[in-house]
């Protein structure tokens, strides 16, 4: 960010790409990584909401914290943070997955249906999967800077998320090309390319127009000062001479 503001264009890019190979070599320190959530409810009753289900029908979702102090048997209390880090392989692997294994092929599905009149109710069977692997305060606070592994895929999709907002200063064919998810696939600009700009949103509707969209008054603007006795345009006659030709 302070690149940008400082207009310099280029060497902001050269900044994502540098830094987008840190994360693809797993080179952040798992401090950055690292998730931390609080202990809100005890074991036992954390077992219990398992059981429920949602207004849609569906069992309540899992929590990673929760699960991993279960697998690791911590005697943890209300108010306690758990540390812990995503190490699964794709973008999409949340920490904490419910796998749904089909017991029957499609045949044999049809078949006991066909027999029956209904599916089997061991038809499938759903485990638990933990894509995240508990991490000691002690050992970040020992050292800061330690690696480990982490889910790259999604650390890299996380950052790109970030840095989309910010390529609005960029000219179109940066905005287009600068951002990817493996860095041997990076884009290479000249300093013209690297130029910023301003006044280019990604859409039309995303700038306001001066005029219609902050300086109109609205209805309920409107009512509002007739409702004190007030002219809506009163402003305007305190603004300086020529203001006009400032929104036009």
């Amino acid at each position: 960010m302070k690149l940008l503001l400082e207009g310099k264009g280029q060497e902001f890019i050269e900044w994502y790409y540098e830094y987008l190979q840190k994360i693809y070599d797993k080179d952040i320190p798992l401090k950055q990584i690292a998730q931390r959530a609080r202990i809100k409810l005890s074991i036992d009753d954390y077992k219990k909401r398992c059981g429920m289900k949602t207004k849609a029908g569906s069992l309540m979702s899992r929590m990673s914290h929760m699960e991993l102090a279960i697998k690791h048997n911590l005697n943890v209390q209300l108010g306690d943070v758990i540390m812990y880090v995503n190490n699964g392989e794709k973008a999409s692997h949340g920490d904490v997955q419910k796998i749904t294994k089909n017991n029957y092929t499609k045949k044999e599905l049809d078949l006991f249906t066909s027999v029956n009149g209904v599916e089997p109710e061991d038809k499938s069977t759903s485990t638990i999967q933990l894509n995240c692997y508990l991490l000691d305060p002690n050992d970040i606070e020992n050292n800061p800077d330690m690696r480990g592994d982490y889910n790259v895929a999604r650390a890299i999709a996380t950052f790109n998320k970030r840095i989309g907002p910010l390529l609005v200063v960029f000219k179109e064919e940066v905005r287009e090309q600068l951002i990817v998810t493996n860095p041997e696939d990076r884009g290479f600009f000249t300093k013209e390319q690297s130029e910023l700009i301003s006044g280019v949103p990604f859409k039309e509707s995303d700038q306001d127009r001066l005029k219609e969209d902050v300086l109109d008054l609205s209805e309920g603007e409107i009512k509002y000062w007739k409702k004190r006795g007030m002219s809506p345009d009163y402003i305007y006659d305190l603004a300086s001479e020529g203001w006009e030709e400032h929104i036009n």
